[in-house]
C-alpha cells in the first residue's frame, strides 16, 4: 500500500485551479521547474497522465478530472480540520450577532445567552429578536435559530431538535358553551385561533399510531404569536395550538386545558442557521455548542 504525497496533489490540485504552471508556481512561492516536476512525479506513481500541457495553458485529461473531482474535497476537508484545531486553541471574542423570534428568544434563548455570556466574558453579544425573516448575509447576521420547516437556501441549517410539544388548549369556559372535540374532524365545528406564518397556517395535522389526519379549521383570529393566542384561547374565544412552554402558566392557572390530548400534533423542529461551515470563528462555534447542548438536554428529559 503506498501513502499519497499530500504535498504532491496539493501542487497538481494549484495548477488546474491556476490553469497553467507559471500562476501555480507564483501562487505556491516555488520555481515552476518544481511545480512541474513534481506534478510529472505523481502521475509517473499513479501511472497515468493527468494533464496535457501546451506552452501557455494545461487541461485535465479524462483520468485527470476523475482524480481532481476526488482529491479536491479532500484536500479542502484537511485544510478545514486544521483551521477547526486552530480555533479550538483560540479563546472565543468579538461581536456576534445573533436573531430568532421574538416569543423564542424570550423563553427559550434567554437561559442559553445568559450562560454564554457567563462562559466568553470577551465576546460582545447583539442580539435581534424579530419575526421578520432577516437576510444573514445582507444583514451581518452570525446566527439565526428559526422553528419549523425550511425552505431551500445556500445557509448551512444544524438542526436542533423539537423539545417542546405542540398541543391543543381551550378555555374551560369555551369547552363547557361549545363541547369538547372528541375527534380532529370535529374541529371543522368550532372557533380556531390560528398561527400566521405557516404554508398552511388553517390545515392542522394530526396523528395517531400510524394514522395521519388533516383537518381545514375555520380560523376566528390569525395571529403570529402564540402569547397572543394562548390569552385568546385564555379568554374563551377558541382552540389553539401550542408549544409547552407558551401554555405552561395558563394550564397552572386553570384558565387552559389540552383537548384531543390522544391525537399528536407534529413537531415544529428548530434549526440552527449560518452562512458558510468554512472558516466559523470559535464566538459562534461556542454558541452553537451552547444551544446543542440546551436542546438534547430538554428532549432527554423529555423523554424520560
Amino acid at each position: 500500500m503506498t501513502i499519497a504525497d499530500l504535498n504532491a496533489v496539493s501542487i497538481f490540485v494549484q495548477v488546474v485551479d491556476s490553469k497553467n504552471f507559471r500562476a501555480a508556481a507564483r501562487t505556491l512561492a516555488m520555481p515552476k521547474s518544481t511545480v512541474s516536476l513534481r506534478v510529472a512525479q505523481l502521475e509517473e506513481r499513479l501511472g497515468t497522465r493527468l494533464l496535457d500541457r501546451t506552452t501557455r495553458t494545461v487541461r485535465l485529461t479524462e483520468e485527470g478530472r476523475a482524480y481532481y473531482l476526488q482529491v479536491a474535497p479532500a484536500l479542502a476537508t484537511l485544510d478545514y480540520a486544521e483551521r477547526s484545531m486552530a480555533d479550538l486553541r483560540s479563546a472565543p471574542a468579538g461581536r456576534l450577532r445573533l436573531t430568532a423570534p421574538f416569543e423564542m428568544g424570550q423563553y427559550v434563548l434567554c437561559p442559553i445567552i445568559i450562560d454564554y455570556m457567563r462562559r466568553y466574558p470577551a465576546v460582545e453579544l447583539s442580539v435581534d429578536l424579530t419575526d421578520r425573516r432577516v437576510n444573514l448575509v445582507e444583514d451581518g447576521i452570525d446566527l439565526a435559530v428559526r422553528r419549523g420547516h425550511l425552505s431551500h437556501s445556500s445557509l448551512i441549517s444544524r438542526k436542533l431538535g423539537s423539545p417542546d410539544d405542540l398541543r391543543l388548549y381551550a378555555s374551560p369556559h369555551y369547552l363547557d358553551l361549545r363541547g369538547e372535540p372528541k375527534s380532529p374532524e370535529e374541529l371543522g365545528d368550532h372557533d380556531c385561533l390560528v398561527m400566521s406564518g405557516r404554508q398552511e397556517p388553517a390545515r392542522w395535522k394530526f396523528r395517531r399510531g400510524s394514522q395521519s389526519v388533516a383537518v381545514d379549521v375555520r380560523a376566528r383570529a390569525t395571529v403570529n404569536s402564540f402569547i397572543v393566542l394562548r390569552d385568546l384561547a385564555s379568554a374563551g374565544y377558541g382552540i389553539t395550538e401550542l408549544p409547552d412552554y407558551a401554555a405552561a402558566s395558563a394550564v397552572s392557572s386553570g384558565t387552559l386545558r389540552s383537548v384531543l390530548d390522544d391525537f399528536r400534533l407534529p413537531p415544529l423542529p428548530w434549526y440552527a442557521l449560518y452562512p458558510s461551515s468554512r472558516n466559523v470563528p470559535p464566538k459562534l462555534q461556542a454558541f452553537l455548542n451552547l444551544l446543542t447542548a440546551h436542546f438534547a438536554a430538554v428532549e432527554a428529559a423529555k423523554s424520560k
